[in-house]
């Protein structure tokens, strides 16, 4: 179903788009604020269109009623993962169990499934997103700040994601067709989300202290039990799953084969933690993702 060339071939895009910005920072064109202006973009305005441009276009109404099946296996997932960073990473471990937990679907996830299996995809991964960032902004942001009042409703509220999720569920249950201009300036967009992805990370790999990273076991560990571990959780628990939703099975171990989540840095800066140790995970964990990703693949379709 899934051609491991194709993924290769763009996890080499990926791979070129992430140099850009590595290369542009280095060379001064972009700093930390251009950075992190073309994260916000990608957060506030080419992401959303991307989840709304999934919803408002036509795809099978059969998905529908998979939705909920998927949020059961989010949910189980998600579980799992949890645990399982809990016994890898005890005695105050917090970033590592945030690595292990959080994929960078809403970065990476929903540009890459859309151009590796199709448009079918972008409703399963969406699907990710949603339930993703509803944790995030809850035991996520527990875990790096320790601390319970940090947690609001009215962040999730007014979270970028959700609401085109919720725009996006509107738009395909009421099968509001949009006009072309409107239509049109959505989809180009959401066209825009993984060059501005890649560039971003490509910053981040090139801010933070690589060098003293390399030398830091934890990373390793960090990055194995994200690239390795919880996607090996995730196909055996698909395992069950039948392969008539072959799709729905091979997004969700996609979304969990990404690397780690990018607001790992963003916490771990808001609230005191060790920024250049979660700005090296991510940005370690992306380049190497390009080869594991694949190969995750290709051990799910030998063993499904």
């Amino acid at each position: 179903m899934t051609s491991i060339g194709t993924i290769f071939s763009q996890t080499a895009i990926m791979f070129l788009l992430m140099m850009v910005g590595y290369i542009c920072y280095r060379v001064k064109i972009l700093d930390r604020r251009g950075s992190k202006q073309i994260s916000d973009l990608v957060i506030y305005v080419a992401n959303p269109a991307l989840l709304v441009n999934s919803f408002a276009g036509h795809f099978p109404t059969s998905q529908l009623h998979y939705a909920g099946y998927t949020l059961v296996l989010l949910g189980v997932i998600y579980i799992v993962t949890i645990l399982g960073a809990y016994f890898m990473f005890p005695h105050h471990q917090e970033l590592n169990q945030f690595a292990m937990v959080f994929a960078n679907v809403g970065f990476i996830g929903i540009p890459l499934a859309k151009q590796v299996l199709g448009n079918a995809s972008v409703f399963y991964m969406s699907l990710f997103v949603g339930v993703t960032n509803f944790i995030i902004w809850t035991y996520g942001l527990y875990l790096i700040s320790q601390d319970k009042q940090n947690i609001a409703m009215k962040k999730l509220i007014v979270n970028p994601a959700i609401i085109a999720l919720f725009l996006g569920l509107f738009l395909a249950l009421t099968h509001i067709q949009l006009s072309h201009i409107i239509g049109t300036t959505i989809s180009d967009l959401s066209n825009m989300n993984l060059p501005l992805v890649m560039v971003a990370l490509g910053c981040y790999l090139a801010e933070g202290d690589v060098k003293r990273a390399l030398r830091s076991i934890d990373l390793y560990k960090a990055t194995l039990s994200r690239l390795v571990i919880a996607p090996l959780l995730t196909l055996l628990i698909l395992m069950f799953v039948p392969n008539q939703l072959l799709v729905l099975k091979m997004t969700l171990l996609l979304g969990q084969a990404t690397p780690v989540g990018v607001l790992m840095a963003v916490f771990s800066k808001t609230y005191g933690k060790d920024y250049l140790y979660s700005t090296a995970v991510v940005g370690i964990s992306t380049l190497f993702s390009l080869v594991t990703i694949p190969c995750m693949i290709w051990v799910a379709q030998l063993v499904w």
